[in-house]
């Protein structure tokens, strides 16, 4: 494995603050604090919406299939080595333009991901995707910026498979008789941010580096990886290898809503699984601590959207984000704690 003993010339520093220490001093910082606050304000406003029950909730619960939830979090847990192999084939597309030759392995890239769903799951603002590009940077020696740009790539194919999957399901369920209004403004929103993004990217990939080239050198010179990064990660022979785990890794995460939803007897059809699970996980991008409280809002009020009801949405909800938001806090800790890869 490479590593590198100082950062590239006007590299920037974010990150260095991120090791153990750095991590707890930012998880009690007011920023994250006034974030749980916020996260908090949207459950419990939620809850009141909703007009939630405990005992409903809890009567839910104790029906509950317990096998099924089993192989719900399995299809969660297969999510990861799809991601890590995708992170690679990115990273290693990318590679050509390191000044190291980095050996990329699957088992510590694995790590440095899943470590990454911890601190973003800790930490407001996504900062767990600048703790993965500062981990790889202290393990294999690359450019931080460059491998920004690999994550940013990531989010923009996890997007638009995201997006994809709620334009299809939306179209397949708004005819039904128990979908409200509402489904047809999330059709109209999904489409509107699919093509803000493909313009984005295209905005990105003819227009960025003539207007970067107008900054100082230091920001320019920042871009240029960055840019690469997002570019480099994927081409034509890639591509459809890049597209296919996207396509699988959120695949498996329907499945894992699905199984959830049939383990405690919800009556809903596939295109409605994925239309709730799509356009929930599209609130990952919110910017509290792994989207908390707004992709619980969001499960609870699609759900209830579309004929379920509150008891039975808010069980769901607690199920499915005790599998994907709360298991991540206690093995992504656990892992964190135990990894040998360096930290700082």
């Amino acid at each position: 494995m490479t590593t590198a003993s100082s950062n590239l010339p006007g590299e920037p520093t974010e990150g260095q603050d991120l090791g153990g220490s750095g991590l707890l001093r930012r998880f009690l910082s007011l920023r994250t604090l006034v974030s749980f606050l916020v996260a908090a304000g949207l459950l419990a406003l939620s809850w009141v919406l909703a007009d939630l029950h405990v005992d409903e909730i809890l009567a839910h619960l104790r029906a509950a299939d317990p096998l099924l939830i089993l192989v719900a979090y399995a299809m969660f847990g297969l999510t990861f080595p799809v991601r890590t192999l995708r992170w690679r084939l990115m990273l290693v597309n990318a590679a050509h333009r390191e000044n190291v030759v980095p050996d990329y392995r699957a088992r510590d890239l694995f790590q440095i991901l899943y470590i990454s769903w911890f601190v973003n799951g800790v930490l407001p603002v996504k900062l767990g995707d600048i703790y993965r590009a500062y981990m790889a940077r202290a393990n294999y020696g690359t450019s931080l910026t460059r491998t920004l740009g690999t994550v940013f790539s990531e989010r923009v194919f996890d997007v638009a498979t995201l997006t994809g999957m709620v334009l299809v399901s939306a179209v397949v369920i708004v005819s039904s008789p128990d979908t409200t209004d509402e489904v047809g403004r999330i059709l109209a929103i999904a489409a509107i941010g699919l093509g803000l993004l493909v313009l984005g990217v295209i905005f990105l990939l003819f227009f960025g580096k003539p207007i970067v080239r107008l900054l100082p050198q230091r920001a320019s010179g920042i871009y240029a990886r960055f840019h690469s990064g997002v570019f480099d990660s994927w081409t034509w022979r890639t591509g459809p290898w890049l597209w296919m785990t996207s396509i699988t890794v959120w695949s498996l995460e329907m499945l894992r809503l699905g199984l959830v939803m049939r383990a405690l007897g919800v009556p809903m059809e596939p295109a409605q699984v994925v239309f709730v699970g799509t356009a929930a996980s599209l609130l990952l991008a919110v910017p509290t601590p792994g989207g908390l409280g707004a992709v619980e809002s969001g499960i609870l009020g699609l759900t209830r959207m579309i004929g379920v009801g509150a008891g039975l949405a808010g069980a769901v909800a607690l199920v499915d984000r005790l599998i994907t938001y709360w298991s991540v806090l206690v093995t992504g800790g656990l892992v964190f704690v135990f990894t040998k890869l360096k930290r700082q």
